[in-house]
């Protein structure tokens, strides 16, 4: 028995995957898909962006990247049988200012509140193993779009693409919660 703890002790994130979900780890996870600063609002807003100022960076691929990060927690959402409003509540209803250094300051402002959101909410998923990595990737990906939101807000507001592709090439699998698909390698 001895020589199988060590082994044990590896599989344990692995036998992580198979513990049925907690209340807290429900709501939590709901709350990252549906909740304030969430993958729905966040992905509203970066829509509105759009149809308020056109097909501008780097809110275009941010919102590739809330819709990547969306599908995401569905998919967990929908493997631990939990039931989620596969409609965006927040689409439609979603003010952007006219000025787009004044967007660019309130897209800031989502960013900070989604990793304050993913931070709480991450240590209580803290023993699902896939909720785990899917959230140390939340982060990472809301991390490099804070980060180039500065730069935007800097800038009056819009970044070459340039700007992303480069960011884009050290974000590993945490990219396409950033930038979508598209601008992944």
């Amino acid at each position: 028995m001895r020589r199988l703890w060590p082994l044990l002790l590896l599989a344990l994130p692995v036998l992580g995957q198979g513990i049925p979900l907690t209340t807290t780890a429900r709501e939590a996870l709901l709350e990252a898909l549906t909740g304030p600063a969430g993958a729905y609002q966040s992905y509203a807003f970066y829509a509105r962006v759009l149809a308020v100022h056109g097909p501008v960076e780097p809110y275009r691929h941010f919102l590739e990247g809330e819709r990547a990060k969306a599908n995401r927690l569905m998919a967990l959402l929908a493997a631990y049988g939990v039931s989620f409003p596969s409609k965006n509540p927040y689409l439609g209803g979603t003010a952007v200012p006219r000025e787009l250094d004044a967007t660019a300051r309130l897209a800031l402002r989502l960013e900070v509140k989604s990793l304050y959101l993913e931070k709480r909410l991450a240590r209580l998923l803290a023993g699902y193993h896939d909720l785990k990595t899917s959230f140390a990737r939340f982060k990472i990906a809301d991390h490099a779009q804070a980060g180039l939101l500065r730069q935007a807000v800097a800038v009056g507001g819009r970044l070459p693409l340039a700007d992303l592709a480069a960011r884009a090439l050290g974000l590993g699998p945490a990219c396409v919660y950033a930038f979508g698909p598209g601008l992944c390698p």
